[in-house]
């Protein structure tokens, strides 16, 4: 399948100039949903709290001139990576289920999946917009992302939810409570068949581990665009809202575009990809104590980088708009191989990408010439990879890990 890219060629990916999503104005001030047939939404999940039925709270004042007013919000709104309470009139506070403990018992996972069911994706973005930690391509990687879903892996437009901080609409940024609270409703009462998506682009990070359950001592995190005031994601509470609940039949693809998110969802098994092949390798050393894996479904994660590395946000992949390199490698994957690429075809497509941009940017580690070869030879580049890899000067590597070891020959099933 012959293509030019996500900026060339067809299909037209949107650059820099693209639709603004039409939040409806809130009625009742009720978060955006998924919704279900001909009804107006999901209902909310039976564990999640009430819809707090007091005003928004009152706010610090906003920069000048720099984010517009949401719908509801009297005053004015804050900025998205400002303190921003529950962000929006009336969002509910965000729901946690407690920790299940890891008593060694592992569902059946069958591996004959179909996505017959329903296809549902939460796409978040964060750009930090005039804050310190500014990106530029985050939000173009969600709309890319957004049109793959829907013109090549049949996804409707209206079961994919958009979280985005370039919206009037605070209910309708990627802030802490609103990713937490649409994370449940993402997973909520799903149906064997059904085929799930998240999607997040912004900053990454890692903090303590204080479990013992984290090989090098540190938890992953998702920087939403309050993380300053609001808090970041820790990679336990991606795993209780995203993995845990996953029933029979159920299958979610993360994609995260983020600095150190090789492991951000704390799945059991990590696919390393090395030149005798791609190899499966247990993620932990020792059992977690709380678990880690499924109700029976199926969670895949694609990491834009190792835990050690961070992850590019360029414009010298699509040749003008700035683009998360992960997220744009993984389109052009899919575009030039076709939606039946194999995992392990996509992982390699993935990684030559990361490597080439890698090369443009002259961060490539050295390698021993071809000749030397032999078990010195392949220390010696194992070392220097290490070493490279240490500082944060190695090529950006994409991960892949599930909850269970399978074969990486299966075509690509979103």
């Amino acid at each position: 399948m012959s293509w030019g890219g996500p900026w060339g060629g067809q299909p037209q990916y949107p650059p820099q100039q693209y639709p603004q999503p039409q939040y409806p104005q809130p009625q009742g001030h009720h978060p955006p949903q998924y919704p279900q047939g001909q009804s107006n939404g999901v209902p909310a999940a039976p564990s999640a709290p009430p819809m707090p039925s007091a005003p928004w709270q009152q706010q610090p004042s906003p920069a000048q001139g720099q984010f517009p007013a949401g719908p509801g919000a009297s005053g004015g709104a804050v900025a998205p990576n400002q303190n921003c309470g529950f962000a929006g009139p009336g969002a509910p506070n965000p729901y946690m289920p407690p920790p299940m403990p890891n008593t060694g018992q592992k569902p059946n996972i069958p591996q004959n999946f179909a996505p017959t069911g329903r296809k549902k994706a939460l796409i978040c973005a964060c750009n930090y917009r005039g804050s310190p930690n500014e990106l530029k391509g985050c939000i173009n990687d969600a709309h890319c992302m957004k049109y793959l879903l829907t013109t090549r892996l049949g996804f409707r437009e209206a079961d994919i939810v958009m979280l985005t901080d370039d919206q009037n609409n605070p209910q309708a940024w990627p802030t802490r409570a609103n990713m937490l609270y649409q994370m449940q409703m993402l997973t909520h009462a799903c149906q064997p068949g059904d085929s799930l998506v998240f999607h997040f682009s912004g900053h990454g990070s890692q903090v303590r581990d204080d479990s013992g359950d984290e090989v090098d001592g540190l938890n992953e995190t998702l920087c939403p665009c309050d993380f300053k005031h609001g808090g970041m994601i820790v990679d336990d509470e991606l795993n209780r809202l995203l993995v845990n609940p996953l029933a029979p039949g159920v299958r979610l693809h993360a994609i995260i575009d983020a600095c150190h998110s090789g492991t951000a969802l704390d799945l059991e098994y990590r696919c390393k990809v090395k030149s005798s092949g791609l190899h499966w390798k247990m993620e932990y050393a020792r059992q977690p104590r709380m678990y880690k894996g499924t109700a029976g479904g199926e969670a895949l994660q694609i990491g834009a980088a190792r835990d050690k590395q961070t992850a590019a946000d360029t414009a010298a992949m699509s040749g003008g708009a700035n683009t998360g390199a992960a997220t744009f490698a993984f389109i052009q994957a899919i575009e030039r191989r076709g939606t039946n690429i194999s995992y392990g075809q996509l992982m390699y497509s993935m990684s030559e990408a990361l490597e080439q941009l890698s090369a443009q940017q002259g961060k490539l580690p050295p390698k021993l010439p071809a000749q030397v070869g032999g078990l010195f030879g392949g220390l010696v580049n194992k070392l220097v990879d290490g070493a490279m890899d240490m500082a944060g000067l190695s090529a950006q590597t994409p991960v892949l890990s599930c909850n269970y070891p399978f074969d990486l020959n299966r075509p690509l099933a979103i």
